[in-house]
């Protein structure tokens, strides 16, 4: 952008303003117009091209804020940048949404104003090779549609569903990826409209508004919508323009977004997880040695002893969480860096039997284990399979009060072994039962017992149980307990299915 081609436009109510900002900007070789208001801008903004607009906010019979939204209305790409004696971070904030680019509060100096203008200008720049982009896309879009064969199979091989249009809505072309995306039941759907294909009205609707109004107004149209299945689609809508600069159809991409917003959520919960489970043990922690630091518990060992083991408590549970972090970034290792062997299920469960008795004594729950002899061996990875049963046999110790009983079993068929944690405990609601596989979810009955948890054991449990090949199962009932029951499947002996 050559600078004898830039044209400016100076808004200001304030005459010495206006000529002093003519005057820096002339010695750069750019075109520079006068307003004295908002009205006389739009005016010269609407019969003229403007790269770049300078505008005060407080103005007669048209103010700066409504000047910037009237300014996008007649074209966006003109860069606007906002100057005003009366300058205040609010000002500033709603400029900016109002579309300005920059901010300059009076008096300034000329090398401060030449700055800002230079890098409107170059804002400006950048948003026309961006436009120039977008046609050139566009036409290349279309003249590789006559290329039909070709384009077919390029647009048949995407994971993104395409879908083109023409100026009535019609549907030109559909990939696979669309009619799977949004789950079509109509085989045939050329020719036709998106009205009344999708089974859902409200999609459609917002669909079918879209494709018009990129239709008719020639820009690039992007939202989310959500499927009935909960899928979240990102559909980008863009108008085909012709040789003569004509729009003779859209194009929509959907893009599935679903696992991006599940890490969108993930990411959210774990920072509410960590804000709160770690914020609150490492405060308790440090409020306890400080009494002891003050001298407050000086000479009173049991006092001093009580803050101490409180300490150690909280740190405990700050190592779960580690730990427990740790152990889901070893659960979704890929299964082949695994050393996976044949495995006597019988003997992990009875390890891990041993390994919570003391726990178990501790909170007078009445723990058992009925095993069936001689199970048979599945293949498996024995570290992940302890720590998978150390996850559901602590879990139910947990969970469960005093006197209460937690009950290991084991039952197998020709296919199968079945290993079943049963407990007494607190239980929970259906709702909680379907999502308690969730990483960082926790049932909202142990919450409000205030029993300490991250919410990840079981959703480790299940990527461990996955990776075996089987699944797991849990059936639940508020305070009455909870049965976890893994299902994994055995070594098939090929000499006894040979005979």
């Amino acid at each position: 952008m050559q600078a004898q081609d830039v044209k400016i436009l100076i808004v200001d109510d304030d005459e010495i303003s206006r000529i002093g900002c003519e005057r820096i900007l002339e010695v750069s070789d750019y075109k520079v117009d006068l307003a004295e208001n908002g009205l006389d801008g739009l005016e010269k903004i609407k019969s003229s091209d403007y790269d770049l607009v300078v505008t005060d906010l407080m103005m007669p019979k048209m103010g700066g804020m409504e000047f910037l939204q009237e300014i996008r209305k007649v074209d966006e790409k003109i860069v606007p940048i906002v100057i005003t004696g009366y300058a205040t971070i609010e000002n500033a904030v709603d400029a900016v949404k109002m579309g300005a680019y920059d901010y300059l509060a009076k008096p300034f100096t000329p090398d401060e104003f030449r700055t800002k203008v230079e890098r409107a200008l170059e804002k400006r720049r950048l948003l026309l090779e961006t436009e120039q982009l977008r046609q050139e896309r566009d036409k290349n879009m279309l003249e590789h549609s006559i290329e039909k064969s070709r384009t077919l199979t390029i647009v048949n091989c995407m994971s993104e569903g395409v879908i083109a249009t023409n100026t009535a809505g019609q549907i030109l072309l559909m990939n696979p990826a669309a009619v799977k995306m949004l789950r079509l039941k109509h085989h045939n759907v050329i020719g036709k409209k998106v009205t009344g294909l999708l089974s859902n009205t409200d999609l459609e609707e917002k669909i079918s508004a879209a494709l018009k109004k990129v239709t008719s107004c020639e820009i690039l149209e992007r939202f989310e919508v959500t499927t009935g299945e909960g899928r979240v689609l990102q559909p980008n809508i863009t108008p085909i323009i012709n040789e003569k600069g004509e729009c003779i159809g859209t194009v929509a991409v959907l893009i599935d977004v679903t696992e991006e917003k599940k890490i969108e959520k993930m990411k959210a919960d774990f920072l509410n997880l960590v804000s709160h489970e770690l914020k609150a043990p490492l405060g308790a922690i440090e409020g306890y040695l400080n009494i002891i630091l003050d001298g407050v518990t000086a000479g009173q060992p049991e006092k001093e002893k009580s803050f101490i083991s409180k300490s150690r408590d909280r740190a405990h549970e700050l190592l779960d969480l580690v730990n427990d972090l740790l152990d889901l970034t070893r659960a979704e290792r890929k299964i082949s860096a695994k050393v996976m062997s044949p495995v006597d299920v019988n003997t992990v469960l009875m390890d891990t039997f041993e390994f919570y008795k003391n726990e178990a004594k501790t909170k007078s729950i009445n723990y058992t284990i009925d095993l069936t002899a001689a199970l048979p061996k599945i293949r498996g990875n024995r570290e992940e399979l302890s720590r998978l049963f150390a996850n559901l046999v602590s879990n139910a110790i947990k969970y469960t009060p005093a006197k209460g009983q937690v009950l290991i079993t084991t039952e197998s068929n020709e296919k199968q072994i079945y290993i079943a944690i049963k407990d007494t405990g607190i239980g929970m609601s259906k709702e909680d039962a379907a999502k308690v596989f969730d990483e960082f979810y926790r049932a909202g009955n142990a919450v409000a017992k205030k029993i300490s948890g991250t919410g990840l054991g079981l959703a480790i449990a299940k990527k461990i149980v996955e990776e075996h090949n089987g699944y797991i199962e849990v059936e639940s009932e508020l305070e009455k307990g909870s049965t976890f029951t893994v299902i994994l499947p055995v070594i098939i002996d090929s000499t006894k299915k040979n005979n």
